[in-house]
């Protein structure tokens, strides 16, 4: 338990990560007992982790990024696209998020197309969206109106 919760002090965790590393330093009906314990005492939600880390990297990420993330560390399909939702970010919003993101890291792409495409990819981004994205940011280019 005392390891648990050191655990959890450095940073919040999704159900499933506690339990990996639980299982790694005990029994698996120790393990689980330590985790039911956490959740009915409100240490550990999922929900809650998973709006957290939304929130925190949402200037950077795309949904798709998200998604695969939160898989990754054994969060519930259903509450992913439950937070992801309540994010209310529709489309031009995030397009919005993509343009900045390329404004801010110009120095990766060099105002290429195909880079800027790939690069918001990377971020988790759609392919319509980081395509719509590198097109807004040329345009804007050729306007005059950004590096």
């Amino acid at each position: 338990m005392q390891y648990a919760l050191r655990s959890l002090g450095r940073r919040m965790q999704s159900r499933a990560e506690l339990e990996r590393k639980l299982l790694a330093r005990t029994t698996p009906e120790v393990a689980r007992s330590v985790v039911a314990r956490l959740i009915e005492w409100g240490y550990l939600d999922d929900r809650k982790f998973a709006e957290a880390f939304v929130h925190s990297r949402r200037r950077n990420w795309g949904k798709l990024r998200f998604r695969a993330e939160l898989a990754r560390r054994g969060v519930d399909e259903q509450i992913v696209c439950e937070v992801l939702a309540e994010g209310g970010e529709e489309g031009e919003e995030e397009l919005e998020r993509a343009l900045a993101l390329l404004h801010k890291s110009a120095w990766r792409h060099k105002g290429e197309h195909a880079h800027m495409v790939r690069f918001l990819q990377g971020r988790g981004y759609a392919l319509a969206v980081a395509v719509e994205a590198a097109q807004r940011y040329q345009k804007l280019r050729e306007d005059g109106e950004t590096k």
